[in-house]
């Protein structure tokens, strides 16, 4: 039985160019001659391999997102200090955020909210990642209460909300221009005063 054609083309490398792109320009304002050239692939093949525009930003989204839950599991949950952990997973973060020249800060926080209404499906992506963030810290704070290494007091839903609230305006300002070093320091300062 004939087998297909072998593919000519890296995935991995395809996906990485398109997330590129899309995290430069988002969604709606990346043309598939963008994709294409990004993709180092034809506007056929690009379909048949990853399906269409929104197709393959989703599976960008969802490539760059893993990231975040690695971060998660490395720093977060296996990092026995709280203090220490979110320290980490910040700092992790920041080197996503600030690891390109200029800094384009996080793809989903920078570009997902302004597609959420007309693609209804990365609103659900976007709500999403919220929600895994969210549950994250507050499974991560609970663990520190019940250990005894923060107060009772300590609201865990809201103060995760407040941490990815911080990791949200660290995306925008690293997009913006902020340095990384006073970045860390506003992450930094989050922590200390959101855990006390």
């Amino acid at each position: 039985m004939p087998r297909g054609r072998p593919r000519k083309f890296d995935e991995e490398a395809a996906l990485k160019g398109a997330m590129l792109l899309f995290w430069e320009k988002g969604l709606s304002a990346t043309s598939l001659d963008d994709l294409a050239q990004a993709m180092n692939m034809n506007r056929p093949s690009i379909y048949n391999a990853f399906g269409n525009k929104d197709e393959i930003y989703r599976k960008a989204l969802d490539k760059f997102c893993g990231q975040l839950d690695h971060g998660l599991e490395t720093a977060l949950e296996a990092i026995p200090s709280l203090h220490k952990g979110l320290e980490a997973f910040f700092d992790q973060a920041l080197e996503v955020y600030c690891g390109t020249h200029p800094a384009m800060g996080c793809l989903m926080i920078c570009t997902a909210p302004s597609e959420a209404l007309s693609h209804p499906e990365v609103g659900e992506d976007l709500r999403g990642l919220i929600s895994r963030l969210d549950n994250a810290f507050t499974q991560r704070l609970r663990r520190a209460q019940k250990e005894g290494e923060i107060s009772k007091d300590v609201q865990p839903e809201l103060t995760a909300s407040l941490l990815q609230a911080t990791l949200q305006t660290l995306a925008l300002r690293a997009r913006a221009g902020t340095s990384k070093q006073e970045l860390k320091k506003i992450a930094g300062y989050a922590v200390k005063r959101l855990i006390e």
